[in-house]
């Protein structure tokens, strides 16, 4: 981001390793201090960890913490770290590709959720299930798979049962706004429903502000299509028994399949359609050349004073709480929700995003057999809570297991409305979704494309993934797309 300034590292670095060494006191591995195959030789564990931000030295600091105090307390065992970023998400799923498919993937890498399964089927990666069903020397007297929440279970978990990777976070999305710039407009209240957001919105642009820096260059920027599956799952809210088959809470794959099979869900039909035009309307608040705008520049104009609001994860929202550059005070809301005024078929209830597990780490099936036990020990490390309460202290990472310590700083980013079910456009059946979703928002927003003919493309693409889906489950209306009676 142009406008950081590094913040003062070394004693953030010094503290968190000092941390990280005293729990790992109380959690090391029963086999710490020799070799887990007993051949007395160190193992060299070789590990890619994403950075976030390619210029985040806490973030760095932190790893290469968490690699040492383990390397430390597991004598037999090295981890090397491979620290990198990537400019978006396509990239990063182009290494991925390419590193499974030359053998040459590292013994652990962070991958997306939303990859990983299809990887498992292409024979690539590790079945981690077995692992999960089993107690770790984190886990206390419980299986591995015990620490998560169900909702994070059920977005992991493929269509045979099978688990592909581990997430160390979670990501939970707010709106970041500037105290200063409220007050200067007098903005009294945080706005909780669309209605008072979009009059907030009103009284910005009197004081010459932008109201919200909306990035919308690439899917990478996230926020489009973070907006489109918050406001959809809204109006979908009311109606998820009509889904939810298996009365588990949760819209799984192939109730996803059959709802689109059956034209349950339908998106150029309403309430489904109805979300982009309210997205148009709100469009107006943004700076302009918003499909223009990056990630990164929409962070700059908010610490310039320039823009009043942005949307960042929790993790995302680290650099902007931390650097020098900012001279304002800020804290964080969750994207107001839809009521009857907007919609008749309005929940009036906030919808959480957060939830979406995040931070992924896979094990490629071209490991050496020798380093597999290590490989999954690390990864377990990575979520026993004392780990997870320090990269939520250190990195403002929602932490993923349910006994882990959120720090006051993250109190902002906490769940207070009711979990998405459906995660319409979030690629889970095909991730091609996520990116065509706003590629082809990009057109509509502009004028360049009408509704109909954004949704009648993205319907297809929609369509087309989910009857391969079904191909290659055997699912279809006789056996009930594989769904299990509740």
């Amino acid at each position: 981001m142009n406008a950081r300034k590094r913040w003062t590292i070394p004693l953030i670095a010094a503290t968190f390793g000092m941390l990280l060494l005293n729990a790992c006191s109380a959690d090391t591995n029963s086999k710490a201090g020799s070799n887990p195959d007993g051949s007395g030789k160190t193992i060299d564990l070789n590990v890619m960890v994403m950075l976030e931000s390619d210029g985040d030295e806490a973030e760095r600091k932190s790893w290469e913490s968490i690699a040492k105090t383990y390397s430390d307390s597991h004598p037999g065992i090295k981890v090397n770290l491979q620290m990198q970023s990537f400019a978006g998400v396509e990239q990063h799923r182009t290494w991925v590709t390419t590193q499974l498919i030359g053998k040459t993937a590292p013994d652990i890498f962070t991958t997306r959720y939303i990859w990983d399964q299809e990887d498992l089927k292409k024979g690539l990666l590790v079945d981690l299930t077995p692992y999960y069903k089993q107690k770790t020397a984190y886990s206390g007297d419980q299986p591995w798979e015990k620490l998560f929440p169900p909702t994070i279970l059920q977005q992991l978990i493929g269509d045979d049962k099978t688990y592909a990777s581990v997430p160390n976070y979670v990501n939970s999305v707010r709106v970041l706004y500037n105290k200063d710039l409220f007050a200067q407009a007098g903005i009294t209240n945080v706005p909780k429903t669309w209605n008072e957001f979009l009059d907030a919105q009103e009284k910005l642009l009197k004081i010459n502000v932008v109201p919200f820096a909306f990035p919308n260059s690439k899917p990478g920027d996230y926020n489009y299509n973070w907006t489109i599956r918050i406001l959809t799952e809204e109006l979908l809210a009311g109606s998820y028994g009509k889904l939810d088959i298996d009365k588990s809470g949760f819209i799984e794959v192939n109730e996803y399949a059959r709802g689109v099979d059956q034209g349950i869900i339908d998106i150029e039909k309403a309430p489904f359609r109805d979300v982009f035009a309210i997205v148009k309307n709100w469009s107006k608040y943004w700076p302009k050349g918003y499909n223009g705008l990056d990630f990164e520049t929409a962070g700059d104009l908010f610490l310039r004073g320039k823009a009043a609001m942005v949307m960042r994860t929790s993790g995302q929202s680290k650099a902007l709480f931390e650097t020098n550059a900012r001279k304002f005070e800020m804290a964080a809301f969750p994207l107001p929700y839809l009521t009857k005024e907007n919609h008749p078929d309005a929940l009036g209830k906030l919808m959480e995003i957060g939830g979406v597990p995040a931070g992924n780490m896979a094990i490629p099936k071209t490991i050496a057999p020798e380093k597999m036990e290590a490989a999954v020990d690390f990864l377990a490390y990575t979520t026993s809570p004392k780990v997870q309460g320090l990269l939520a202290e250190s990195l403002y990472r929602t932490p993923v297991i349910e006994n882990a310590t959120l720090p006051d700083k993250l109190k902002g980013f906490q769940f207070v409305g009711e979990r998405m079910q459906l995660n319409i456009y979030a690629g889970e059946v095909d991730k091609n979704v996520t990116e065509y979703n706003q590629k082809l928002g990009q057109l509509y927003l502009e004028g360049s494309s009408s509704l109909d003919k954004y949704l009648a493309e993205l319907k297809k693409l929609m369509v087309d993934g989910v009857k391969k889906k079904m191909s290659d489950n055997q699912w279809n209306k006789e056996n009930n797309y594989g769904i299990k009676a509740p």
